[in-house]
C-alpha cells in the first residue's frame, strides 16, 4: 500500500482544553503524517491549514464520502484490531473525544470501526494520542 490521500476528523476536547491550545496538538500531528485535511466540530473559529471546522462531524464525513474516501472509526469498541487492519488508500480516520464516541456517526456511514489495544484496554487513550498510533501504523504498513 502507497501512503494514499488521508484526512482526519474529531471532536474538539473542550471540556479540559481551548481549540486554540488542542489545534497545536493536531497540527504538529497531520504536518508530521501529510494528512490533507483536518475537520474539526463544533466551529469554534480556528482556521489556518489543515483545519476545516465543521458544526458536525456528519458534514465531514458527508463530504469526504463525496469525495471518494473511506470512513474508518477509531474507538474502543471498534470491531476490528489495529493490528489486523488493512487501511484503505484514500481515508478519513473520524475520532471522538475523551467523553463522546464518534461510533453513532459513523454507523450512518457503513464505515469500518478499528480498536487500538492497549496492555490494560481501558480505552483512556487521547484522541491526537489516538491517531498518532493509527497514523505510525498506517505508515510502517505502507512500507511493506
Amino acid at each position: 500500500m502507497a501512503w494514499g490521500r488521508v484526512r482526519v476528523a474529531a471532536l474538539w476536547e473542550l471540556g479540559w482544553n481551548t481549540p486554540i491550545k488542542e489545534v497545536e496538538l493536531w497540527q504538529f500531528l497531520c504536518r508530521d503524517f501529510d494528512v490533507d485535511a483536518l475537520y474539526m466540530s463544533p466551529v469554534s473559529g480556528i482556521s489556518g491549514a489543515p483545519v476545516r471546522e465543521r458544526h458536525e462531524l456528519v458534514e465531514a464525513l458527508t463530504e469526504s464520502v463525496l469525495d471518494g474516501f473511506d470512513v474508518v472509526c477509531v474507538d474502543e469498541r471498534g470491531t476490528t484490531s489495529l493490528r489486523d487492519f488493512a487501511h484503505p488508500e484514500t481515508a478519513l480516520y473520524v475520532f471522538g473525544k475523551a467523553s463522546q464516541s464518534a461510533m453513532p456517526t459513523c454507523g450512518r456511514f457503513h464505515g469500518v470501526s478499528v480498536r487500538i489495544e492497549t496492555r490494560l484496554d481501558a480505552g483512556l487513550l487521547w484522541p491526537h494520542q489516538a491517531a498518532a498510533i493509527l497514523l505510525y501504523d498506517r505508515l510502517v504498513k505502507s512500507w511493506r
